[in-house]
C-alpha cells in the first residue's frame, strides 16, 4: 500500500470520525497545558524562593490531575476504537493487512501528538502566566511582574515527553487489542448487544445499593468530631460509590420493569416507547451514568469547598488571632512566680520599643483528652498528648481570664462550665461529664480559641480551684495530684500597637524571643502562612476541579455520540413500522433528557446529604462560618447546573446531527 493511499485513507477517517476525534486532542491539549503550567510554576525561582509550601501543594495538585487525566484519557481512548472496530473489519475483508492498519494508527498518532503538542505548551505558557499572577494574589503576595515567569524550556520538555509516552502506550494496547482479532470478531463485538442482568442479581445489587447508599447518608449526617468527621468522609465516599452504581444498575431497570407491569401506564401511547426505550437504554448505560453522577459529585463538592476556603480566610485569621501580636510563655502566670517575673520584665521591655495600647493576659491548660459522645470527657493514658480521630483538645482557662479577653461578660455558678467551640458535637451541650462529675454547660459566644488546634473546646471555670482540678485529673487521672500540670499551663499575653508602622518592634521582636524563651505571633505572619496554606488548597481544588469539568465533559459528549449512533437505527426502525416522526422524536427527546438529568439529580441529593460532614471537615482550617459554607454550596450547584446543561446542550448537538443525518 502506497504513502499516498494511507494519507488518503487516514483524512478520510479524520474527516468521518472528526466528532470523535477533536474532542479527544482538545481534551488532552487542556490536559497536558495544564501539566505544562504546573511543571513551570514547580521550577520557577520566584515561587521556590517566596514560598516552601507552595511547592508541594504544586506537586499534589500534579498527582491527582495526572491520575484522573489519566483514566479519562483511557476512556477516550477506548471509545475511540470501538468506533474504528467497524472500519478495521471492513478493510481486513476487503483486504488490508493488519500492519497497514498499524501503519495508519502510527500516523495518526505523529500527527495528534504534534497538534496537542503545540496547542498545550503554547496555551499553557499564554494561561499559565494568568494561573502565576491569579495564585500569587491568593497568597497577598505582592512586587512580582510578568518577567518572573520565564517560559521553561525544561518544563516543556518533560511535558512533551510525557505526552509520547501517553500517546506509545495509548499506540501499544491499541495495537494489542487488534493483534488477535479477526474481522467476524470486530464485527460481533461492536454489535453486541448489553447483557440483561437476572432478576436474582438486580434484587441483590438493590439491596446492596440502598443498604450502603443509606449508610453513607446516615454517616455524613452524624454529629462528629473534625478529625473524625475527616476519617468518614473517606469512608462514606465509598459506600457512596458502591450505593450509586448498584443503584443505577439495578433500581432503574426493575422501576421501570414495574411500570410495565401496570397496563394502563406501559400499554399509553403516550409512555409506552418512553419507557421501552429507559429500560433498554438502563441496561447498556448503567455505569456510565454512574461515572458521571460521580463525577458530577465530586466536582460540586471540591469546587464548593474550594470556594468556602476562600472565602472564610480572613474569618480564620480572626479567629486565630484578635489581636496584633500574642506572646505565648511557659508556666500559670497566676500561680507561677517565674512566670509573672516573666511577664512583668517582657511588659516592660515592649513598652521600651513600642506604644502599645494594653496587654490581655491569660492563663491556660491545653490537654488532650478522649472524647465519647455525648458529653463525656475522658482521662488518656498516654502522656503523649497527640490527637487522634477520638480525641477532644480542651483550652481551659478560668471566668476571670475569660472576661478579661471578651466584652461579653460571663458569670457561671459553681456546678457549671462554659463551652466555646466551633466543633457541632459541643455546640449542642447541656450537660456534660468531666472529672467523674456532671456539669451543667452554658455555651458561650466570644472569642474561639481554637487555637493551636482546630475545632478545639475552650472550657471555662467559675474558679481556679475548678481550673486546677480539671488540669490536675486530665494530666494525672487525680484531680488533687499537681504532679507535672506545670508543662501544660501556658500564658498568653494580647496587645495591639497604636501607631501605624510597627517597624521599631519588630526590629527587637527576635531578641525578645531568643532573650526570654517565649514565641511572639504577629498576626500579619499568621495570616501570610494561613494564606499560603489556604492558597495551596484553593490552587489543588482549582486544577481537581478543571480536570473533572474535563471528565465529565468528555464522558456526556461520548455518551451523546454513542447513543447517536443507536438511535439512528431505532429511528428507522420506528420509521418503517409506521410511527410518525413527531413521536419518534418526542419519545427520543423524552429518553435523552430523562438518561442526563438523573445524574445531575442525584448528584445535588448526594451532596445536600453530604454537606454536613463536609462542614465539619472545613473545621481542620477553621472554616466555621455557615452562612460562608451554604451560600457557597447554594452557588456552586446553581452554577454547576447551567454549566451541565450547556455541557448537555452543546454535547446534544452532535447527538442531533448523528441521527438526523441518516434517518
Amino acid at each position: 500500500m502506497t504513502i499516498h493511499m494511507l494519507w488518503k485513507m487516514i483524512a478520510q477517517n479524520f474527516k468521518m470520525q472528526r466528532h470523535v476525534i477533536m474532542p479527544f486532542i482538545l481534551a488532552l491539549s487542556i490536559m497536558f497545558a495544564t501539566e505544562f503550567i504546573l511543571l513551570s510554576l514547580n521550577m520557577n525561582d520566584y515561587v521556590q524562593k517566596r514560598s516552601q509550601l507552595l511547592p508541594i501543594f504544586i506537586g499534589v495538585g500534579n498527582f491527582f490531575m495526572s491520575v484522573l487525566g489519566f483514566i479519562f484519557i483511557l476512556y477516550a481512548n477506548r471509545f475511540m476504537m470501538k468506533r474504528r472496530q467497524q472500519e478495521l473489519a471492513m478493510n481486513m475483508i476487503l483486504g488490508m493487512e493488519k500492519k497497514h492498519f498499524r501503519m495508519i494508527m502510527l500516523i495518526e498518532m505523529v500527527y495528534q501528538y504534534v497538534l496537542i503538542a503545540l496547542i498545550s505548551i503554547t496555551g499553557g505558557y499564554l494561561f499559565g502566566v494568568l494561573i502565576f499572577m491569579l495564585m500569587n494574589k491568593l497568597m497577598h503576595q505582592t512586587g512580582m511582574s510578568l518577567l518572573d515567569y520565564p517560559f521553561n524550556v525544561k518544563a516543556m520538555c518533560i511535558t512533551l515527553i510525557i505526552l509520547a509516552a501517553v500517546m506509545l502506550f495509548l499506540f501499544l494496547i491499541n495495537n494489542l487489542k487488534i493483534l488477535f482479532q479477526s474481522p467476524i470478531k470486530l464485527i460481533h463485538q461492536r454489535q453486541r448487544a448489553e447483557r440483561k442482568l437476572p432478576k436474582f442479581v438486580l434484587y441483590a445489587l438493590l439491596v446492596i445499593g440502598i443498604v450502603t447508599l443509606f449508610s453513607s447518608y446516615h454517616i455524613a449526617l452524624s454529629n462528629q468530631m473534625v478529625l473524625r468527621s475527616l476519617y468518614d468522609l473517606f469512608g462514606a465516599i465509598g459506600l457512596v460509590m458502591i450505593g450509586t452504581y448498584c443503584l443505577y444498575l439495578s433500581l432503574g431497570v426493575l422501576l421501570l420493569d414495574w411500570l410495565k407491569r401496570i397496563p394502563k401506564m406501559y400499554y399509553n401511547p403516550k409512555y409506552f416507547f418512553t419507557i421501552s426505550g429507559l429500560q433498554s437504554r438502563m441496561n447498556s448505560n448503567a455505569i456510565g451514568l454512574a461515572s458521571i453522577t460521580m463525577l458530577c459529585t465530586f466536582l460540586i463538592v471540591t469546587v464548593g469547598m474550594t470556594i468556602s476556603t476562600y472565602r472564610g480566610i480572613s474569618d480564620q485569621v480572626d479567629s486565630i488571632m484578635s489581636d496584633q501580636y500574642r506572646v505565648s510563655i511557659d508556666g500559670n502566670l497566676h500561680n507561677n512566680k517565674k512566670t509573672q517575673e516573666k511577664v512583668r520584665r517582657l511588659e516592660r521591655d515592649i513598652k521600651d520599643h513600642a506604644k502599645v495600647d494594653f496587654f490581655k493576659k491569660n492563663a491556660v491548660s491545653l490537654i488532650a483528652v478522649d472524647y465519647k459522645q455525648p458529653g463525656l470527657f475522658k482521662h488518656r493514658n498516654n502522656k503523649d498528648y497527640n490527637m487522634t480521630i477520638n480525641s477532644a483538645y480542651l483550652v481551659i482557662m478560668t471566668q476571670h481570664d475569660y472576661n478579661e479577653l471578651n466584652t461579653k461578660k460571663v458569670k457561671l455558678k459553681h456546678e457549671e462550665l462554659g463551652f466555646e467551640s466551633l466543633n457541632q458535637p459541643f455546640k449542642k451541650l447541656s450537660k456534660a461529664t468531666m472529672m467523674g462529675n456532671q456539669f451543667n454547660i452554658k455555651q458561650l459566644n466570644g472569642h474561639n480559641y481554637s487555637y493551636p488546634v482546630p475545632g478545639a473546646l475552650t472550657v471555662v471555670t467559675p474558679d481556679d480551684k475548678t481550673f486546677q482540678q480539671l488540669t490536675n485529673y486530665y494530666v494525672n487521672a487525680d484531680k488533687n495530684d499537681r504532679h507535672g500540670t506545670q508543662k501544660v499551663q501556658n500564658t498568653f499575653m494580647h496587645f495591639n500597637i497604636m501607631t501605624k508602622h510597627t517597624t521599631d518592634f519588630d526590629k527587637v521582636k527576635n531578641q525578645l524571643i531568643q532573650r526570654y524563651k517565649v514565641n511572639i505571633d504577629d498576626k500579619k505572619e499568621v495570616a501570610g502562612t494561613l494564606y499560603e496554606i489556604n492558597g495551596g488548597l484553593i490552587f489543588i481544588g482549582t486544577v481537581v476541579s478543571i480536570i473533572l469539568f474535563i471528565g465529565t465533559f468528555l464522558m456526556m459528549y461520548y455518551k451523546n455520540v454513542a447513543e447517536g449512533y443507536e438511535d439512528r437505527k431505532n429511528y428507522q426502525i420506528m420509521q418503517h413500522v409506521g410511527i410518525d416522526n413527531d413521536r419518534i422524536k418526542d419519545t427520543i427527546n423524552k429518553q435523552i433528557i430523562w438518561i442526563f438529568a438523573l445524574p445531575i439529580i442525584v448528584a445535588t441529593i448526594h451532596v445536600i446529604f453530604a454537606s454536613k460532614i463536609i462542614f465539619n471537615v472545613l473545621g481542620i482550617l477553621n472554616v466555621n462560618h455557615v452562612g460562608v459554607f451554604v451560600t457557597s454550596y447554594v452557588g456552586v450547584i446553581i452554577s454547576v447546573v447551567v454549566i451541565y446543561a450547556l455541557m448537555y446542550w452543546v454535547t446534544s448537538r452532535i447527538y442531533y446531527m448523528i441521527v438526523n443525518r441518516y434517518h
